[in-house]
């Protein structure tokens, strides 16, 4: 199924920032305890992630037996985390916290286990507070490696406050900063 979604036209693309990675670097985690990407969270995902050129970023995730949906593949579900995390990440070279307000997914090609899927998103512009991303994924290593692309996915982020996190710092353990310093949650 193909998607709908256009871009406004009055979109902004944001120049890449100074305190942006480097090309070929890799992006800090935004929360250590995050099931996408952070390194304190046993049962997460473990995601990777190195800034590209210009307003881009790639990730990788290997597809754990855990992750298992219908026999042998991935969850829909996984996948869905995956793309949102990384495109989330595409949105961190504003320096400031963002929410995701819409993401679809198209599914092309099903995922088996085991595999290592790459995935590479940018920001294909923004306007006020709302973030426009999209972003594939491929299989890099596994039985079904090639340059097909296996999904698609666009996004739609929002930039928030720090203070939008207030009310959950009693849930967690210390505070959570942004990657960059930029702002404290």
């Amino acid at each position: 199924m193909s998607s709908t979604w256009t871009l406004p036209d009055d979109l902004d693309l944001p120049t890449r920032p100074d305190f942006f990675p480097a090309p070929g670097e890799a992006l800090p985690q935004h929360w250590s305890k995050c099931f996408g990407c952070g390194d304190d969270q046993p049962s997460g995902m473990a995601m990777t992630f190195i800034a590209e050129e210009g307003i881009e970023v790639s990730g990788r995730l290997t597809v754990a037996n855990r992750y298992q949906g219908g026999p042998g593949v991935i969850h829909g579900g996984i996948l869905s985390v995956a793309f949102d995390e990384t495109q989330g990440m595409a949105c961190m070279l504003l320096g400031v916290p963002v929410v995701t307000g819409h993401l679809e997914i198209d599914f092309a090609k099903p995922i088996p286990l085991g595999s290592v899927l790459e995935f590479r998103a940018r920001m294909d512009g923004m306007t006020g507070r709302k973030l426009y991303t999209s972003a594939e994924a491929r299989i890099v290593e596994g039985p079904t490696a090639g340059d097909d692309v296996v999904a698609t996915s666009r996004g739609l982020f929002l930039t928030i406050k720090p203070e939008h996190f207030t009310p959950m710092k009693d849930f967690v353990d210390g505070e959570a900063t942004s990657p960059f310093g930029s702002s404290t949650l």
